[in-house]
């Protein structure tokens, strides 16, 4: 009976050593294997996030008539003259003079109007031979564009300013046609004009409202359409 009890506890104790032994191997193979993993994990390079770049402008056709009409406004009749022969290609004052057949002087005035509104840009490069700088020009019909829009919609935000004001207020005139009075100021003067001293009356402003209300309106179909071209 002792005999068979000691062998018992021997093949106990030996079952117990091997499942040891392979639980450490297992356990070894699985360490092994997750470091491989973390280490690959870490050598891989981060990825780069993609830059989604902004949808570049329309290009706007020099003939739009927005576009003329600022090119107009901003240099004369010969402006639209000018930006044509520089639309595809740059050019130096010289060259543009002796392809519209103008004046140097007058191409270079046009050229510094469109600049100081951002019609036109410039390229400087260095002459080596004389070391003077060389201007080669270029038109941005795009920013002709956005530029008429810009001055429409200040000269729309101040009109309609100026039309509420109208609305509100009452105004008195003098039989000389001085600058009118809001009620307030004619108030405190006893209804005299501050400039001749005559009497103040009442000055119907309706016609007045009424150009007014017409040229809000004409300049909102304006950028309407634009926003359409």
């Amino acid at each position: 009976m002792i005999l068979m009890s000691t062998k018992k506890s021997i093949k106990k104790k030996t079952v117990e050593q091997v499942a040891k032994k392979v639980t450490k191997r297992v356990a070894k193979k699985v360490t092994k294997r997750v470091a491989k993993k973390v280490t690959k994990s870490v050598r891989k390079k981060p990825q780069r996030k993609k830059v989604i770049e902004a949808p570049k402008p329309t290009p706007i056709p020099l003939d739009n008539p927005t576009v003329v009409e600022c090119l107009k406004q901003t240099a004369g009749e010969h402006g639209y003259t000018v930006a044509k022969t520089i639309l595809n290609e740059e050019l130096t004052d010289d060259e543009i003079a002796k392809k519209t057949d103008m004046r140097l002087n007058l191409v270079r005035r046009i050229l510094y109007d469109l600049y100081d509104n951002r019609v036109v840009s410039y390229r400087r490069v260095r002459d080596e031979s004389s070391g003077w700088y060389i201007y080669y020009w270029k038109v941005e019909p795009n920013r002709a564009f956005d530029n008429v829009n810009a001055n429409r919609r200040l000269l729309l935000q101040k009109l309609e300013e100026q039309l509420e004001r109208e609305k509100d207020s009452m105004f008195f005139i003098c039989n000389s046609r001085c600058p009118k009075v809001a009620f307030d100021v004619a108030a405190e003067n006893d209804f005299k004009c501050i400039k001749c001293s005559g009497k103040l009356e009442h000055y119907d402003n309706s016609g007045f409202i009424f150009s007014l209300e017409h040229r809000v309106q004409v300049l909102k179909e304006q950028l309407a359409k634009t926003l359409q071209q």
